[in-house]
């Protein structure tokens, strides 16, 4: 008894002082096998990491148009990174260069197959008939005088003064055609219609047609497009009421800049129709205009423009009065013409659509060899004149502006033979001169409707009863033009 009793507590003993250890035992089993799946979900993760790294460099290299590199089986990729455990990041850079030359290659496959120029076919998208249309513009010009001019007796009157239809539309890639027909109430005719080729030479344009000339800057636009009611006075008593407008050609070099000047000069040789100027020209021997001008960019703000014209013309026959006896003289006489014009703006380029200052300034002057209608003698008659124009942009819509103009016909005996008046180039009178002012304020409603307010005082010296007229003004247009000035 006492010996079974002996080796049950040696037994206790062992137990209690062994557990420990066992328990240690059991937990060191555990934790192997935990570290054994821990390491090969690792494994996983990194392979699953590496393909979609290969993928995503594989679609970057296709993109970019990188060439393909020739690819391992998975087998030899798999032998590859055993092999080398030691440079991991070789072993990396390896993989993805395959597995991008495999989606390279896919990506091609896809790509449709290239066919040869014969089998291509190309379709002309929205072009059609209606595409071929000129575009269409109706410009309107209406007016509204109150006027008082002494020893007459009329003191209003309004005046559809025109209905303007304007075309325009490229002929072909380098050239492009514009037309204009003016339709007065008791009249309509051709105001201009010429195609104009752009390029002929890398500096040069080329034009033909019926075009309005570009004797100074405001002769060249049309009266719609003007800032004030009217031409200027110098340019209409020297260059007739319509102006320069007459059929020919004209030829635009670009002649190219020096620092922050370009220059430009037009040569344009014209039929001499122009009844103020060439009313003896019979023989239809053209007149012939250059203009020069020079662009100056002052700053980012401020440009500058300085031209200079120059014409010659003849006429070739005469109506001389002698002894009340009307007789025609054959015989070539030149005229000659000049002007001179320089503008001024300022234009804020962050503010140029609210704020800005123009001041343009023209000179018109033109010289005529004649015969004295009185009794056959050469002579000659010179005239000149000029405006001077300040205009200022207050905000969007509205702008302001006040026209100096002058005039100073010859003074000569002959002048007034009845039947055969040389006026207003020349008058009888001693010293005669006119001037014209006129303020005026413009209100632009929209892009396609604008009203003018002017007042127009014209006064002189032996040139006619004084002149006062308050005139309301309203051109709209319908068409994509608006108020071309061209």
């Amino acid at each position: 008894m006492k010996t079974e009793r002996f080796f049950l507590c040696l037994l206790l003993v062992f137990y209690v002082v062994n557990l420990p250890v066992l328990a240690a035992a059991d937990n060191v089993s555990e934790l192997e096998a935990r570290l054994a799946a821990l390491e090969n979900r690792f494994i996983e993760m990194q392979s699953d990491y590496k393909q979609q790294i290969a993928s995503l460099t594989a679609q970057i290299d296709l993109l970019e148009g990188k060439a393909p590199v020739a690819v391992a089986s998975p087998a030899d990729q798999q032998t590859t990174v055993a092999a080398s455990p030691v440079d991991e990041s070789d072993s990396e850079l390896l993989t993805l260069r395959q597995a991008a030359a495999a989606e390279s290659r896919s990506a091609e496959a896809a790509l449709p197959a290239k066919t040869s120029d014969e089998e291509r076919r190309f379709i002309a998208g929205d072009l059609s008939r209606q595409a071929e249309n000129p575009e269409i513009s109706i410009v309107g010009d209406f007016v509204y005088r109150l006027q008082s001019i002494d020893n007459q007796r009329q003191n209003s009157d309004a005046t559809m003064r025109n209905l303007g239809v304007h075309y325009e539309t490229y002929l072909d890639p380098y050239t492009k055609f514009k037309g204009a027909v003016p339709v007065k109430e008791d009249i309509s005719n051709i105001g201009e219609a010429y195609i104009t080729r752009y390029g002929l030479t890398p500096n040069l344009n080329f034009t033909i047609g019926k075009f309005r000339q570009q004797f100074g800057i405001v002769q060249r636009w049309h009266m719609a497009g003007l800032d004030q009611n009217e031409f200027p006075l110098a340019m209409r008593r020297v260059l007739g009421d319509g102006g320069l407008c007459q059929n020919g050609i004209s030829l635009d070099w670009q002649l190219g800049s020096s620092g922050r000047t370009t220059h430009e000069l037009t040569m344009q040789l014209t039929e001499s129709t122009n009844q103020r100027l060439f009313a003896g020209n019979t023989r239809g021997m053209p007149s012939l205009l250059l203009h020069f001008k020079a662009f100056r960019d002052v700053d980012a703000d401020t440009y500058r423009e300085l031209g200079l014209t120059a014409l010659a013309g003849v006429n070739d026959q005469w109506s001389v009065n002698r002894a009340g006896v009307v007789a025609q003289i054959d015989e070539t006489r030149p005229v000659y013409g000049l002007g001179l014009d320089f503008t001024h703006l300022w234009e804020p380029t962050d503010n140029m659509r609210y704020r800005n200052f123009m001041w343009r300034t023209e000179f018109y002057g033109v010289r005529k060899e004649i015969l004295r209608p009185d009794n056959g003698d050469r002579g000659s008659v010179t005239a000149w004149g000029g405006y001077t124009n300040l205009h200022w942009k207050l905000d969007r819509q509205l702008e302001s502006g006040l026209r100096i103009d002058y005039f100073e016909p010859d003074s000569q005996k002959y002048a007034a033979v009845p039947g055969l008046a040389l006026a207003p180039l020349a008058v009888v009178a001693d010293s005669p001169n006119e001037w014209q002012f006129c303020p005026y304020l413009t209100w632009n409603q929209s892009p396609w409707v604008k009203y003018r307010l002017e007042f127009n005082y014209k006064s002189g010296n032996n040139m006619g009863p004084d002149e006062r007229r308050l005139m309301l003004q309203c051109i709209w247009s319908a068409g994509p033009h608006k108020h071309d000035r061209y």
